[in-house]
């Protein structure tokens, strides 16, 4: 039996830092237990038919802060809609008019079914487990520990490392989008109204210093608000923007459908970049007030998710064409509302940047924090200012946005959002007793598997 001390552990609600140092604590108790109630024929005798009670992880949830169907559907789109959205309509220049329209529909549906079955997965693995939620890492370590094969087990923390490396290079690679993002801003609206002319490597200097400033806030609960309110002047801008370029549009027949091979992988991973909500299923799902609810959250979320994206990349693409540039903003008039309007743009992107930054630096500091045993807080702002300095390094170094969009989506993101949650789905349903279902479940996944396999190879074939 569990001592008190675990119990309370598992069920007593913690604090905001307790919450984030959750995830270092390991799930040997939870998995030897599972192993106990699966194998052991003594515990069967003691206590027959104990396994076959559902476990309830909705209940089992303390969360005063949970949230409604509504804010569900709100925190996931917010998640989804990103930097990504705001280069489109360049992907769309890429790819070809209607084949990337065909691929904007197509793949939203493919990352709406992963993010669906990373979930499924997940709520199975809560009544394994007997607990109430797990984070994306969590459950990458528990499916293998729990899988078919010996070897595999054993390699369950790699698996987990693997995860969370994934997701400390796709959120880094974020904020460089949004860093270069805010320097091209910055550099349309200042040489609007002066004769001044400086590289997009200096601006991206300039802004250096504000940035590290922001990082500096060390609690997210300062920065939502802020997010919360970035979020809105972007959709505002994004509007202003479409009805600018359906006011410049031309004739759609001077649009190619269809342009090369490297246009279509160039446009699939910025596409998969924009549209991409794996990062915050699981955190949505944890805090739900009724987590089964989730797919419908998804029904809801993910259509308005695609239909943004492929509108601002049709009409965008549409009124442009081939002088498309990012961000989307950038083909304004030059005058003093839409000059504003970019200035408050770049402060918000600034702030976005600061919300995403602290999902990376959390991920080194959980590890960093243990060699300091005093002045912890010197210490970490002295470490987000280092990783501030290595980002704006890293985007001097390549100041090409979208660059950067393709290769994220395409590698980081491909493994993120198909390679792991199908190689997830197969650990967790092994045991699957209908064995005909699992064998169409495992050809679904390798399928997804090599999908993401073959975007990873085209990344690199022609960068």
């Amino acid at each position: 039996m569990p001592s008190t001390e675990e119990d309370n552990r598992r069920k007593t609600p913690t604090n905001e830092s307790e919450d984030d140092l959750r995830s270092l604590c390991n799930l040997e108790l939870e998995l030897t237990e599972y192993f106990d109630r699966s194998d052991s024929r003594t515990y069967h005798e003691l206590y027959p038919g104990a396994e076959m009670i559902n476990y309830d992880f909705t209940a089992e949830r303390q969360n005063i802060y949970s949230t409604n169907l509504i804010e569900s559907i709100a925190h996931l789109i917010k998640g989804c809609l990103g930097a990504g959205l705001l280069g489109m309509h360049e992907a769309f220049k890429y790819g070809g008019l209607w084949t990337s329209l065909a691929v904007t529909l197509i793949i939203g549906y493919i990352i709406t079914y992963c993010m669906i079955m990373l979930v499924s997965s997940a709520q199975i693995m809560y009544g394994r487990l007997r607990v109430p939620r797990l984070s994306y890492p969590d459950l990458a370590e528990v499916a293998v520990a729990t899988g078919p094969f010996n070897l595999s087990r054993r390699a369950s923390k790699i698996f987990r490392y693997s995860v969370n490396v994934f997701l400390f290079l796709h959120f880094n690679g974020t904020c460089c989008i949004f860093e270069i993002m805010i320097a091209q801003t910055l550099k349309k609206v200042l040489e609007s109204v002066s004769s001044s002319e400086f590289s997009i490597s200096q601006y991206i200097l300039m802004i250096t210093l504000p940035l590290v400033s922001l990082c500096m806030i060390r609690s997210l609960k300062y920065l939502a608000p802020f997010s919360l309110v970035a979020d809105l002047f972007i959709g505002i801008c994004v509007i202003a923007t479409v009805y600018y370029s359906i006011t410049a549009a031309s004739s759609l027949s001077d649009l190619p459908a269809w342009n090369d091979v490297q246009g279509f992988f160039r446009l699939m991973g910025i596409c998969i970049f924009s549209i991409n909500g794996i990062g915050v299923t699981l955190p949505v799902e944890n805090n739900m007030r009724k987590p089964k609810y989730f797919k419908t959250v998804l029904l809801w979320a993910m259509p308005i998710v695609i239909l943004f994206n492929a509108a601002i990349g049709f009409f965008g693409y549409w009124a442009w064409g081939k002088e498309c540039k990012s961000p989307f903003t950038i083909h304004m008039p030059s005058n003093t509302a839409s000059n504003l309007m970019q200035s408050f743009l770049a402060i918000t992107l600034a702030v976005t940047f600061a919300v995403h930054f602290w999902i990376p630096f959390r991920i080194i500091w959980r590890n960093l924090s243990r060699r300091h045993k005093s002045k912890k807080g010197i210490w970490e702002r002295m470490y987000r200012c280092v990783h501030v300095l290595v980002l704006s390094g890293l985007c001097v170094a390549l100041p090409d946005m979208m660059t950067w969009m393709t290769f994220i989506g395409n590698v980081f993101t491909a493994f993120l959002l198909f390679i792991f949650p199908a190689f997830i789905e197969i650990m967790v349903m092994w045991r699957e007793p209908r064995r005909r279902k699992f064998r169409l479940l495992f050809m679904k996944n390798i399928c997804i598997i090599s999908l993401g396999t073959v975007l990873c190879g085209g990344a690199f074939y022609y960068a």
